[in-house]
């Protein structure tokens, strides 16, 4: 078995797996909210910080052509 391999996904493929997503998302967040209020600065550091890399790579490939 190969993890990861190329997939032609059907759009009910898709949406099943962005709403189990969404759900597991707001089940996590119900019981974590009070530990995320208590540290939300840091969550908003780690999202910025996570979010740089993508987006260097996206205009980075946007200039060269790719």
């Amino acid at each position: 078995m190969t993890l990861f391999r190329s997939k032609v996904w059907s759009p009910f493929d898709i949406a099943s797996l962005k709403w189990s997503c969404i759900f597991l998302g707001m089940i996590g967040g119900a019981y974590l909210s009070a530990f995320v209020k208590d540290y939300v600065w840091v969550f908003v550091i780690a999202v910025v910080l996570l979010g740089i890399k993508p987006t260097v790579s996206y205009f980075q490939a946007d200039q060269t052509g790719k």
